[in-house]
């Protein structure tokens, strides 16, 4: 049975993504994070970032999440860096979120949302997270951003136990028996 926080912070999941409609995803946009910094999958860079340096992977990964689509961005191995995440609602409105990440973790720094909650989430890292309400995550409900955090093991099991992607051919093959 899995435990009221895990159940919460589904439910919380779930519910952001489900209100992600609301934003346009044109109007979506990733900062660049600086040059030095390794990110993956930035809408506005318009050249893949340079590969690290060390052919090992990083200690953990940030699953970044917002109305513009999800990246996985590798923890630093030494400098923190600070990532910008800008939307824009139908109604013009810009919305803000900037995470800090370090070599240990994530936090987000600022955001233009009233409640501030997620700022006030604090730090994650892969050595708090077991006593943290939200676990891994930290989440802005307001500007629809979620963020989590992940070891290579753990990334490695979601994907193996992912239903693997049907063969076009082989489902019109089953559908017309």
């Amino acid at each position: 049975m899995q435990s009221i926080p895990v159940r919460f912070s589904v439910c919380l999941l779930m519910l952001l993504l489900l209100l992600s409609f609301t934003l346009s995803p044109a109007a979506c946009v990733l900062a660049e994070a600086p040059t030095d910094a390794p990110v993956s999958g930035s809408v506005s860079q318009e050249e893949e970032p340079a590969p690290q340096e060390s052919a090992a992977p990083a200690k953990g990964y940030i699953l970044l999440t917002y109305s513009g689509g999800s990246f996985w961005l590798p923890l630093p191995e030494s400098e923190d860096y600070t990532l910008p995440v800008q939307q824009v609602r139908d109604d013009g409105t810009e919305e803000v979120n900037l995470i800090h990440v370090t070599p240990d973790g994530f936090y987000m720094e600022s955001s233009t949302c009233e409640n501030q909650d997620c700022v006030d989430q604090g730090m994650v890292t892969l050595e708090n997270r077991d006593s943290r309400i939200l676990y891994n995550a930290v989440l802005c409900l307001p500007n629809m951003v979620s963020l989590a955090l992940y070891t290579p093991e753990e990334i490695l099991e979601m994907y193996a136990s992912a239903p693997a992607p049907a063969d076009d051919a082989q489902a019109a093959d089953e559908n017309n028996q």
